[in-house]
């Protein structure tokens, strides 16, 4: 297979996966009428309508720190849209004035093009770092169509996320450091752990320019002319971090009004493995047993990844964790791509491999049940 042929199947299969979120969503047996609005509707379930009405109304002016921090105030949750980073609402409102398309159009739109795009560059990626392109076909494959990873093609910020933050580690591996650069700014105010993100890419890089193997690091080549200039493109990151939050001050009077926000929906700083099966309910036991799995999965392939990876793998899980819940774990563990490639890699040695992606994509349709039915155990 060629790198071409691969990416027009990927494109091909991917549309295939969406043409079948809209089948089921014509065949939910809640639904009295039947029609397209049926499906466009269930695309900003949960907290995609808050990117929708960020779009919209853009970020509010903040007078009073309870409209900020929310919580349950004289009997009435209060939730506030600074908990939710700039950078995809901007898009759909920018697309939208550009074209002149309504909002959810726009929407619709960036969900296609990000969704083709961070799979054909997890093609591109594990083409190179298995040299192997039915690998890294399969390998991608394994990742549009596990469980719960309906995720990109919803207006949640996951497809963007994830394609920011594969081409950044393309990038690297092709020296093409301006480009990552100006990646490295979206990947940083898609989502607030876009900046731990680019810690471990910054590990890459050393990697990809032989300092750090093995965990040992070559300390003359760490401070060469080189390494020293080329270390410069990545602080675009922390600066589109602080501008971000010196425009929070601004419009709120606090410098991490974010982290603020996330009261609103229950979180406080927590040790990470606290939070496992707190409460006796569905969700609970979910979460917190597909977390542990994607933990085991991470252990069992610590060996088998460069340190990058694994530094990658651990942040994405534990950050999470520490805001005191285990809610929408699987959102942030479906973009951990090193996880995938060890399941794949194990499963690619399987003679039913195939077959095996098949299952997958059931159970994918089967937890997709509880998006469209804007259940918890869909978040």
């Amino acid at each position: 297979m060629t790198l071409s042929v691969g990416i027009f199947r990927i494109v091909l299969i991917l549309f295939l996966v969406k043409i079948a979120y809209f089948i089921f969503a014509c065949f939910y047996e809640q639904v009295e009428t039947v029609n397209i609005d049926t499906y466009i509707e269930s695309l900003d379930n949960n907290d995609g309508g808050w990117y929708m009405r960020i779009a919209q109304n853009g970020y509010r002016v903040i007078t009073k720190f309870e409209d900020l921090s929310g919580g349950w105030i004289n009997g009435k949750l209060i939730q506030s849209e600074w908990a939710f980073f700039p950078v995809y609402p901007a898009l759909i409102a920018g697309l939208s004035s550009i074209l002149g398309w309504d909002l959810t159009s726009s929407a619709i739109l960036l969900s296609y093009i990000f969704s083709i795009a961070g799979f054909v560059c997890l093609f591109i990626f594990c083409n190179i770092f298995f040299n192997n392109t039915v690998q890294a076909f399969y390998t991608t494959l394994c990742v549009m169509l596990f469980p719960f990873h309906y995720y990109y093609s919803m207006f949640y910020t996951e497809a963007l996320f994830f394609t920011f933050m594969i081409s950044c580690f393309i990038f690297i591996y092709k020296k093409q450091y301006l480009l990552l650069a100006i990646m490295l700014i979206p990947l940083t105010l898609v989502r607030p752990n876009g900046i731990v993100v680019s810690m471990a890419l910054y590990i890459f890089f050393l990697e990809q320019n032989n300092i750090l193997s093995k965990y040992k690091i070559d300390w003359n080549k760490l401070f060469s002319k080189e390494i020293i200039l080329n270390s410069f493109y990545f602080l675009t990151s922390p600066l589109a971090l602080l501008g971000y939050c010196i425009y929070q001050f601004y419009k709120t009077g606090y410098f991490l009004a974010f982290t603020i926000a996330q009261n609103g929906w229950g979180k406080k700083a927590t040790f990470p493995l606290s939070v496992f099966y707190q409460y006796n309910d569905a969700t609970s036991i979910l979460y917190s047993t597909y977390t542990i799995l994607a933990m085991l999965v991470a252990v069992y392939g610590w060996r088998k990844l460069p340190l990058s990876l694994n530094i990658l793998i651990w942040t994405s899980i534990l950050i999470p964790l520490s805001s005191g819940s285990v809610l929408s774990m699987q959102r942030f563990i479906s973009v951990i791509f090193p996880l995938f490639i060890i399941i794949s890699y194990n499963l690619y040695k399987r003679n039913y491999r195939y077959l095996i992606l098949v299952g997958l994509f059931v159970l994918q349709l089967l937890s997709y049940y509880y998006w469209f039915n804007k259940s918890q155990l869909g978040f």
